[in-house]
């Protein structure tokens, strides 16, 4: 063969290989590899040639101070002597105190307000969690400023047993101040005080306090306090209807007479008081309660009894922390009280697992708002306790592997709202539901710029109208997370749940909103805003698209899971076709169409990077980098907390490690306020900062927890399996431990470690047995079984478990028709040459076809080649001709 043909075949391969890229499967083709070791050729040729150039400038990120007022080395503890306060530095700033609650009553410690699930007052946009006084919340003060002056206060927040407490140590006394919201009695608010004399006093001593009033809130209009066996009672009902007319809401409470002083002296050495307030919708309910505490104060001493009613709150935290949490350890204590007090304030905002008194059927959990059902109570602040798509975005993720039923209730509140959801959807002509972009009680939307204006357009064909369709999309993600790693057959079928109903009609509006166009038989979705709100009414937002895609096709799968005989094969059709801005030549998305990254800058979220997670979508290495550095820096810095934990995933996805670990740092550092471990939505380095962002930003926990489980942790979540990728501990642990860990049913605790990935099985079930295999092609299937231990070294290349247990369903494709190259093709899926030319256009076909015909070509002219030599008679030359050929030679050399 001649070497021109050879050079002409190793050029023609490597196009091939290195140009055509397998998809991200799991287990990575040849192509990848060559790909990928090219790539970190020139990456590294790339880096060593800036070294030998000038240094470049970098700009590191400020550490957190190790001085934080944080004397506590429990990572469940905060324990400091000072507090946040107002620029006169005495007055506590609420606004960076910890929050209190149980999913069902919320509050911030030292406020004169608590809250209560789903009640709310005000018309549409001016809709606003109610305040109902906080009857019995107070601080405490000594009786004169010598005392108050020479006392020392120490204030610690625990989150394994979910209480505050303030101690005071003074010249007659020492006294606790404890407050919480019962984890069992999801229906109190309570506080104690206990006093007991120093020895070492003579005359004793008072301290007093003060409480809001019964009849101070702007929201509720309350009727004459009523009394009741010695306590309190008093009805109240919101001003204003949410969607506005005639009828509020009702709100019962029962409260014991606050205390307004305690004298010790004497023979009076000690004293342990207890207060309460019952707070419910229902009298009964609220009533019931109110009179159990009752019974458990007044069973036997003062001290036992409070001690009983304190110990049942704190066994349900307990019990809730072994169901299941995140852990790491290691020398960064700071970031292993991160990891649990984002956990915490999460926990406090959904609902209790095994409360004594389980809300009635027609009160469901009312979704989970962005600042914890603590706050939201003002207009214009903390988004108004709204429950917005991060309920199921970057809430539900993060507490969904192991506490599968508060996620189930965080879907609840959709299904609740479906009748609004439909109105909402018939506002833009289509059929189905749509879900808002900002909902309360009624589930209305209630954002001002999100009504879309004017009649209806018929058929759905009027676009979006700059509407959030990828709110819906998240709730169709939401529920195929939650069915993917339950299989739970009652939230399926359950009018409660109405899993198949809610699914159902989702799709049907996503689907009746993509419009096809008469050119290229492709889908488009127009006049949309997506994740990144600075673009607002876009065609094809990226995040939107492939959001539907995911939608429709898991839609088609759930139904056969809900055993409906309903023919769903046109949302495969609208899936397979829908139009994803894509560069074919740079292989880069964008993030809607027409997108222009020199114009269209900055953006508030890069709705591509999400694509890597928490879309899983499915497309290869090389791709989800070039996103990573094509939005890298177009992204805002001034970008709500959530956005960096995403960048995160992703440069772990893509093995980028030294760019993991900076937005790792980055998605917590300059967003948290000391030191009760305090998120804020954006940066806050001033007071007028405050007028801007929100406080006790959950997103911002969730994002940050999902960075740690299925980031670093590398877990993915499909229809068929639990896949584990590249598993290691975050920056600063050298352990990270997934406790409990459910996956159809069966409890899993990982422990990873730099080296090696330990899985505990706590317990299998019998419904659905599990299998562990390997990501190695020589890997045998391993069944797991209750009580062993198994211990996987390098598990860089991951591992699987899965079921035995066959289904007759098809799992979803979850992709779309793109070229060669970009994602996972099945082989009876690959497009023929006219089919390829109609989806992809044209060019792609005309360089495919000039490919085929380049090898072609080349292998006639080889094999012709060949030939000629194998028949060509080779001589030696005679003497003659020998002399004749060297006299030209010389001929040549003297006319030169």
């Amino acid at each position: 063969m001649s070497p021109n043909c050879v050079w002409f075949l190793t050029v023609v391969t490597l196009v091939i290989v290195i140009g055509v890229p397998s998809g991200n499967t799991g287990v990575k083709a040849s192509g990848s590899l060559w790909r990928e070791a090219i790539d970190r050729f020139f990456e590294s040729l790339k880096v060593s040639i800036g070294a030998e150039q000038s240094p470049r400038k970098t700009s590191r990120m400020k550490r957190q101070s190790p001085d934080i007022g944080d004397e506590s080395t429990n990572s469940y503890e905060i324990r400091t002597s000072s507090l946040p306060t107002l620029s006169d530095g005495r007055t506590v700033n609420t606004r960076y105190m910890p929050t209190l609650g149980n999913g069902y009553l919320g509050t911030t410690v030292y406020s004169d307000s608590v809250y209560l699930n789903g009640l709310f007052n005000g018309v549409g946009s001016a809709s606003h969690r109610a305040r109902i006084p906080a009857i019995i919340s107070t601080r405490i003060n000594l009786t004169t400023p010598d005392f108050e002056r020479r006392a020392t206060r120490k204030f610690t927040l625990n989150a394994q047993d979910g209480f505050y407490s303030e101690f005071i140590k003074c010249e007659f006394a020492d006294i606790e101040h404890k407050i919480y919201v019962h984890q069992k009695f999801i229906r109190l608010y309570v506080v104690d005080i206990f006093v007991r004399m120093n020895p070492a006093t003579l005359g004793g001593g008072t301290i007093s306090m003060a409480y809001p009033t019964w009849n101070t809130s702007e929201d509720i209009v309350f009727d004459a306090p009523r009394q009741y066996r010695g306590n309190w009672q008093v009805r109240g009902v919101t001003r204003e209807n949410e969607a506005g007319g005639k009828g509020g809401q009702e709100v019962n409470i029962f409260y014991m007479l606050p205390l307004r002083q305690i004298s010790i002296s004497g023979s009076n050495r000690e004293a342990n008081y207890t207060m309460i307030m019952s707070i419910d919708r229902s009298e009964a309910n609220a009533r019931q309660e109110f009179d159990s505490a009752q019974q458990i104060l007044q069973a036997s001493s003062p001290a036992k009894g409070n001690y009983d009613l304190f110990m049942q709150h704190v066994t349900e935290w307990r019990n809730t922390w072994d169901r299941g949490r995140v852990e790491v350890e290691g020398a960064d204590i700071q970031l292993n009280k991160i990891v649990r007090f984002s956990q915490f304030y999460i926990l406090g905002s959904l609902p209790a697992e095994s409360p004594a008194l389980a809300p009635i059927f027609s009160d469901p959990f009312y979704g989970c708002g962005r600042t914890s059902i603590g706050r939201g109570g003002v207009v214009g602040k903390d988004y108004q306790g709204h429950v917005m798509w991060d309920n199921e975005v970057y809430i539900m993720p993060a507490v969904l592997p192991f506490h599968p039923g508060m996620a189930k209730n965080q879907l609840r509140y959709r299904s609740a709202t479906m009748t609004a959801a439909a109105q909402n959807a018939a506002r833009l002509g289509c059929p189905g539901i749509h879900f808002p972009w900002r909902s309360g009680f009624t589930g209305v939307e209630l954002s001002p710029d999100a009504q879309p204006s004017g009649p209806p357009p018929a058929n759905c064909t009027g676009g979006a109208r700059g509407s959030r369709v990828f709110v819906t999309a998240a709730v169709l993600w939401a529920i195929r997370q939650y069915i993917s790693l339950t299989r739970d057959r009652d939230f399926m079928i359950n009018p409660i749940y109405k899993g198949c109903d809610l699914s159902r009609e989702a799709a049907k509006f996503l689907a009746a909103l993509a419009q096809k166009s008469p050119a290229d038989s492709r889908y488009d979705i127009n006049g949309i805003t997506g994740p990144d709100e600075l673009h607002p009414n876009i065609s094809n937002d990226i995040f939107t698209m492939c959001g539907v895609a995911l939608g429709l096709h898991w839609e088609r799968y759930f139904t056969c899971l809900c055993q409906r005989s309903e023919d769903e094969r046109y949302l495969y059709d609208i899936a397979m076709q829908l139009r994803i801005p894509f560069d074919y030549t740079k292989r880069i998305h964008y993030q809607f169409k027409g997108f222009d990254p020199a114009i269209d800058r900055p953006i508030k979220q890069a709705d591509a990077v999400m694509l890597i997670y928490p879309l899983n979508w499915n497309y290869s290495y090389d791709i989800m980098k070039n996103d990573l550095d094509l939005y890298e820096p177009l992204n805002e810095e001034e970008t709500p907390a959530l956005t960096w934990s995403w960048y995160t995933i992703g440069w772990k996805w893509v093995k980028e490690t030294t760019k993991m670990r900076s937005y790792f740092l980055k998605s917590y550092q300059t967003y948290l306020i000391q030191p009760f471990k305090i998120w804020t939505e954006y940066k806050e380095r001033s007071a007028a900062d405050q007028d801007i962002g929100n406080v006790n930003f959950l997103p911002g926990m969730g994002g940050f927890l999902q960075s740690i489980i299925y980031g670093f942790a590398g877990i993915r979540i499909r229809p068929d399996m639990l896949e584990v990728n590249n598993p290691m501990p975050p920056p600063g642990a050298d352990r990270l431990l997934l406790h409990r860990f459910q996956y159809l049913q069966s409890n899993l605790t990982f422990i990873i470690e730099a080296q090696r990935t330990t899985i505990q099985v706590v317990s299998v079930a019998a419904l659905y047995p599990l299998i562990l295999r390997r990501n190695q092609t020589s890997a045998v299937e391993e069944s797991l079984k209750t009580g062993e231990t198994i211990v996987i070294n390098n598990p860089w290349d991951g591992f699987f478990i899965y079921t035995t247990v066959a289904e007759t369903c098809p799992h979803p494709w979850d992709f779309t028709f793109m070229p060669y190259g970009y994602g996972p093709w099945p082989e009876e899926l690959v497009p023929t040459p006219a089919t390829y030319t109609a989806q992809f256009g044209p060019i792609w076909a005309i360089i495919a076809i000039v490919i085929v015909f380049s090898i072609g070509a080349c292998a006639v002219y080889c094999v012709r080649y060949r030939r000629r030599q194998d028949t060509l008679e080779i001589k030696a030359p005679t003497f003659a001709e020998a002399q004749r050929n060297q006299e030209e030679r010389n001929g040549k050399s003297d006319k030169k």
